[in-house]
């Protein structure tokens, strides 16, 4: 399974912004979509219909989403969310 986060924002989204951040800070690899790249729409087109929200931002690790409202609600706990799974798939590898 492919452990990269993929972070879906768009430019001029300030909490997009701040988890980008947060997660470069912590030293979190990942991957952006800005969901306004023409490349990009028909990917999170899907990804937002399966997760049944298109709030920003959005991450997909593996199969697991994170979105917010709904996994969390503010951005540091996305950050700490997002480092506890990755931490949890490492550590389920390892065994």
């Amino acid at each position: 399974m492919n452990k990269t986060p993929i972070v879906f924002s768009m430019e001029g989204c300030p909490h997009c912004d701040n988890l980008k951040k947060q997660l470069k800070e912590r030293k979190i690899d990942f991957i952006e979509k800005d969901v306004d790249k023409k490349e990009n729409e028909v990917l999170y087109e899907s990804f937002s219909k399966k997760v049944d929200s298109t709030y920003l931002p959005a991450v997909l690790i593996g199969k697991k989403a994170f979105i917010a409202e709904k996994s969390y609600k503010t951005i540091d706990q996305a950050v700490d969310i997002i480092e506890s799974y990755l931490q949890e798939l490492s550590h389920r590898e390892n065994r």
